[in-house]
């Protein structure tokens, strides 16, 4: 049987007085005296349990929201196709937009590459002095020997 109303608003209330405590930095101990849990690692486990109902029903509505912007960007995509395979130019870059957007919503773009031949060690000022070194549009900027092998 499930827990009743009374006692559901009395468990909320005491996971955000512990979620609370713990984003004040009170330890566990503390907060299963002050709130009547059985022990520091109940207090833990109700406050991970919270968490993470509350992330999984972020996560929910996110996904809801890129659903439905999904949605709108077809529409307008439908609208403006017709006249963007006609040659309206205008058109044509307005359906490049929004596939660019559907793109980067549902994070189908691939990310940028960098293809580095290293040899021997490198530091992060030798990666900057090759970033660096590299020209803008250069797409094949060549193996660079960096450390104490160069």
């Amino acid at each position: 049987m499930s827990a009743s109303k009374a006692k559901r608003a009395q468990v909320a209330e005491r996971r955000t007085k512990a979620i609370a405590m713990v984003l004040a930095g009170v330890d566990y101990d503390t907060i299963a005296e002050r709130l009547g849990y059985a022990s520091r690692g109940a207090a833990h486990t109700d406050v991970d349990r919270a968490l993470s109902a509350n992330l999984t029903n972020l996560k929910d509505k996110a996904q809801q929201l890129r659903e439905v912007q999904a949605m709108r960007y077809q529409r307008l995509l439908a609208a403006v196709w017709p006249k963007a395979l006609k040659g309206d130019l205008k058109a044509v870059e307005t359906a490049a937009r929004l596939v660019d957007r559907v793109v980067k919503l549902w994070g189908l773009a691939e990310p940028d590459k960098l293809d580095l031949d290293v040899t021997g060690s490198i530091t992060a000022e030798d990666l900057l002095a090759i970033v660096r070194a590299t020209p803008e549009g250069d797409e094949d900027p060549g193996a660079v020997a960096v450390g104490a092998d160069a």
